[in-house]
């Protein structure tokens, strides 16, 4: 089995951990010093200069690094040093792509789960601020991504996203962390060519839609989509600010998968319960920005369930039958179990997908799946005029109905002629295509 290797396992090495922690901190310039003494053991050894430059010029934004330093840094340090107490006798696997596939018999979603206390989850994300927390001799480079220090030294020094990561510690330190809270990362899959479910002659009626404005981190549903890459977390510890970068920083909890987690294949996906959201950030891409941290209010919220799944890109075969069934199968693998689904415009930024097609199969996904409601979120509903019109037009149908329509739609197409999918999704919204009878 492929496990989590912690710093504390190795009697020197713990050693020299306590002695560099048993040194107070008492300015930002020594926390640079910090990393740069860990950073020597990496193979790549770097200088950190952050906490020198950043504090104080513009990069900064609203962040309070007085408070962090006061609250956040004393925490982190505690908390790591309690590594040896909150792991002891405990094994954390890592699972590989397709391991989900050995725990799910013919006809059967599989399930492989590791839960971990909150203290846990916070004590390893300060070892990988540090740097001593590493990659596994037998895992590949792009299968461990949990990387905190790269926001903060080396090319990938991004500050929005360090001064988010860092309001994590800093309300840790205010309000402290309970004991008796756990956040569970479950990898689902099925074997390929045995699907738990069938599409054709699928009598499950539509479930209802509602389309709403807002991100769906904001929404009150238990279960919200998280538009993931196949290495989830993507591009978190480089910089990026998309969507799934974003809800990765405001909940940091969830960066744990980047360790625990290999790349999804075609048949799995990832779930997570129990994390929190523990900062507010505004804006996309160059426009992103920390707001603040959640106040007491917020961070008691229930947590929903974060379900990451990956698109099929939107530049290939999009229409063709497998690469719909694929993703409706992603989907429907993420939605089981869901009852309120908060989900949108899946896989139709970067990857270019049709979002009436997107919505279209994530409607079929989650009907099956047995979702009560599905809250479309469309950002200022900009991006599609169609989705109100075919959930009007279409709502009568059962699943198996719209699937076969879908493929009517589509059989006759180029695999790469989504300009004419568009064409006739907008017929059908306009009643110049007959939808079939209830």
């Amino acid at each position: 089995m492929t496990r989590l290797v912690l710093p504390s396992e190795s009697p020197a090495e713990w050693a020299a951990i306590e002695a560099a922690l048993a040194k107070p901190i008492n300015s930002l310039a020594e926390l640079d010093q910090l990393l740069t003494d860990f950073a020597k053991a990496l193979d790549e050894p770097k200088v950190c200069n952050f906490f020198s430059s950043v504090p104080g010029s513009l990069e900064a934004g609203s962040f309070d690094f007085d408070a962090f330093l006061d609250h956040g840094v004393p925490a982190l340090v505690a908390i790591a040093l309690e590594m040896p107490v909150l792991f002891d006798e405990v094994v954390v696997p890592i699972h590989r792509m397709r391991s989900s596939w050995a725990d799910a018999a013919a006809g059967r979603l599989g399930r492989l789960r590791v839960t971990l206390s909150r203290r846990q989850c916070a004590c390893l994300l300060a070892h990988s601020f540090l740097g001593t927390l590493r990659r596994p001799a037998d895992v590949q480079k792009n299968d461990f991504r949990l990387r905190v220090g790269d926001l903060f030294m080396g090319t990938s020094m991004s500050p929005n996203s360090a001064v988010t990561f860092l309001s994590y510690f800093t309300v840790i330190g205010e309000r402290g962390l309970p004991d008796d809270e756990h956040v569970t990362f479950e990898r689902r899959g099925f074997c390929r060519g045995q699907t738990p479910w069938r599409w054709d002659d699928n009598p499950k009626r539509l479930c209802p839609v509602k389309l709403i404005d807002g991100r769906i981190e904001e929404s009150p549903a238990d279960t919200h989509v998280e538009f993931s890459n196949a290495f989830i977390g993507g591009g978190v510890m480089t910089g990026d600010a998309a969507m799934e970068e974003l809800l990765f920083l405001a909940k940091p909890e969830l960066m744990i998968a980047m360790a625990l987690q290999h790349r999804m294949v075609d048949e799995e996906s990832i779930c997570i319960t129990g994390a929190r959201q523990y900062s507010l950030t505004d804006g996309y891409g160059q426009s992103f920005e920390f707001t603040r941290a959640c106040t007491h209010e917020e961070l008691n919220r229930s947590p929903p369930a974060v379900c990451a799944l990956d698109a099929v890109r939107g530049g290939g075969p999009a229409v063709t039958v497998p690469a719909m069934l694929r993703d409706m199968n992603k989907a429907r693998i993420a939605f089981d179990g869901a009852n309120e689904l908060a989900t949108g415009h899946w896989g139709c930024g970067a990857f270019g997908n049709n979002q009436d097609l997107m919505f279209l199969k994530q409607w079929l996904a989650a009907s099956d799946a047995g979702v009560t409601t599905m809250l479309y979120h469309e950002y200022g509903r900009g991006h599609s005029h169609s989705i109100f019109p075919l959930v009007r037009k279409l709502k009568h149908l059962t699943v198996g109905h719209l699937w076969n329509f879908l493929q009517s739609l589509t059989s006759d197409l180029a695999p790469m002629d989504v300009a004419s999918f568009s064409e006739r999704i907008r017929a059908v919204s306009l009643g110049r295509i007959s939808v079939p009878p209830e």
